[in-house]
């Protein structure tokens, strides 16, 4: 695990949470500001190039740039024609209320691809918020924990995850679970069974965004699941929920969606417990069981290696 900011896709917020035309954000120690623009949004770098000062805290839009709270300059918006100072643009996806900002073009990993797929196929929900004491990689990784579920999670044993086919640079998981029999809505059938199996893939698209499909065909549902570092040793976790329409054209059945929320909540707050009274700097000895975790870890470190570019070829120029 590494303290740098990994340069995949993050979800920054849900689109509720915007309530002013520029919002302050953070990716870790990267401050932002996200800009409000009818049905889009876009982020920038929040550090006025002229004296430091934090653009999303008094600063007004003006067309394609920012007006300085500190001294009142024009600050362009990316490439802004007779601005004098400028700030980086990133981008951006909103889908379904979700909002996500991905710091390095070379990161996409097929997730723009699906996300404007399940768009046109499936209904959104914006979900929960979680803020844990804990590392934003350690919230992706769980779903690379095999033994976990067990323990944490109460599933009835280890749960058989391979590793699977992953066409666009993603990490995909697969697999089944074996519960508790139980009988929900968004799950149905399970009353009066010994266990009940649930077929489980994930797709991991950076260290902090993962879309995990529970069930097939029609009781098929997604949960969208992002991590983002805070800056302070905490993360701020956000949990949605996409599923198809009913064979008949109707919306999902609202109360499935609740169900499928209460329960994911429930997941994430049984995590908590371990999370926030882990030693996250303490060394690990991975075993046979491990295996999984170990190719997470190797994924994670595709999204520093151009940060760490970067810092060589500004180096080697001083």
């Amino acid at each position: 695990m590494s303290a740098n900011l990994y340069r995949g896709w993050h979800q920054i917020a849900f689109e509720r949470e915007l309530r002013d035309r520029l919002t302050p954000a953070a990716l870790g120690h990267l401050p932002l500001v996200l800009i409000r623009d009818q049905d889009r949004v876009h982020a920038v770098d929040a550090v006025c190039p002229h004296r430091g000062a934090h653009l999303a805290y008094g600063g007004k839009l003006d067309g394609d740039a920012i007006v300085c709270p500190f001294h009142g300059h024009r600050i362009g918006i990316g490439e802004t024609p007779g601005c004098e100072y400028m700030v980086r643009r990133y981008r951006t996806l909103t889908v379904g209320g979700l909002v996500f900002v991905l710091p390095d073009e070379r990161h996409d990993n097929g997730f723009t691809a699906l996300m404007e797929e399940l768009n046109r196929t499936h209904f959104f929900v914006q979900g929960f918020t979680l803020v844990a004491h804990a590392p934003a990689e350690l919230v992706v990784e769980n779903g690379f924990d095999r033994r976990h579920f067990e323990f944490v999670h109460a599933l009835k044993s280890t749960p058989n995850l391979r590793l699977g086919p992953g066409g666009h640079g993603e990490l995909v998981i697969q697999g089944d679970f074996q519960a508790a029999a139980f009988e929900s809505n968004w799950h149905p059938g399970g009353e009066g069974q010994a266990s009940t199996e649930i077929g489980f893939l994930a797709r991991v698209f950076s260290p902090n965004v993962c879309v995990s499909r529970l069930g097939e065909g029609e009781s098929e549902h997604l949960v969208i699941s992002g991590a983002t570092p805070n800056g302070d040793g905490r993360c701020t976790i956000r949990v949605s929920v996409a599923v198809r329409a009913r064979s008949d054209g109707r919306p999902p059945s609202e109360s499935a969606i609740r169900a499928l929320l209460r329960d994911s909540k429930l997941a994430y707050e049984q995590d908590l417990a371990i999370w926030e009274h882990r030693v996250h700097d303490a060394p690990s000895r991975f075993d046979d069981e491990d295996d999984l975790v170990i190719e997470f870890h190797r994924f994670c470190k595709n999204f520093l290696e151009a940060e760490r570019s970067e810092q060589s070829r500004a180096h080697q120029a001083r």
